[in-house]
């Protein structure tokens, strides 16, 4: 019993350096499967976000655009632009207290969507949505006419992209791609829509967007 009692026998080094390595195993699987919850989390919010973002931000215009009878800016159509001006029947369809506009502005690599009560994009602005992935998000469609081919949008006001006065009587349409972007490159979130000016011309005697 003495003997036992006061034996120095313990773990070899190898033993301990056996255990160690187990322990290391098991210990890095688990590290690893909490930090890929932890990076899944943080994506599912940030793509959540941006979807949350970009409707929103599509809702408001939307609600803009149908309310307007003329788009001041740009003055050509069927061409990208960071910018557009909405005249509303408030003030006669001229510009006034009640002129809207809706432009982009550069954040880093990224754009912001911003929103100013004026007939140009300064003074106050608001900002509606961030982390933008192009400037250049809107086409002015203009009223009675039509686009040739799907990919005719933006392109330019020759005929071969775009066909006026083809007796469609269509409301006039600010086309908007929204794409928004708070993660990586491939986990962008895209909105694409035709809004129609519902207080609009029908039809546009020289095929021009002022008219």
């Amino acid at each position: 019993m003495r003997e036992q009692l006061g034996g120095e026998g313990g773990y070899s080094l190898v033993e301990m350096v056996t255990v160690m390595a187990i322990l290391g195993v098991v210990l890095g699987g688990v590290v690893a499967l909490f930090t890929s919850g932890i990076k899944a989390e943080s994506d599912q919010n940030q793509r959540f976000q941006a979807q949350q973002d970009t409707r929103i931000a599509l809702d408001k215009l939307r609600r803009d655009v149908h309310s307007a009878c003329t788009i001041s800016t740009p003055t050509t159509y069927n061409t990208w632009t960071n910018s557009v001006t909405l005249y509303l029947s408030s003030d006669a369809c001229v510009s006034g207290t009640h002129s809207v506009t809706w432009c982009t502005a550069a954040s880093g690599s990224k754009f912001l969507l911003q929103r100013t009560l004026a007939a140009s994009c300064t003074g106050t602005l608001v900002t509606i949505a961030e982390s933008l992935t192009s400037a250049n998000i809107f086409a002015y469609i203009p009223p009675n006419s039509h686009l040739v081919t799907s990919t005719s949008v933006g392109v330019g006001m020759t005929g071969t992209d775009i066909a006026t006065q083809d007796g469609a009587y269509s409301a006039p349409r600010l086309h908007v791609d929204l794409t928004i972007n708070r993660t990586k490159a491939t986990r962008s979130y895209r909105l694409v829509d035709d809004i129609a000016l519902r207080n609009g011309p029908r039809r546009c005697g020289t095929g021009v967007a002022a008219c």
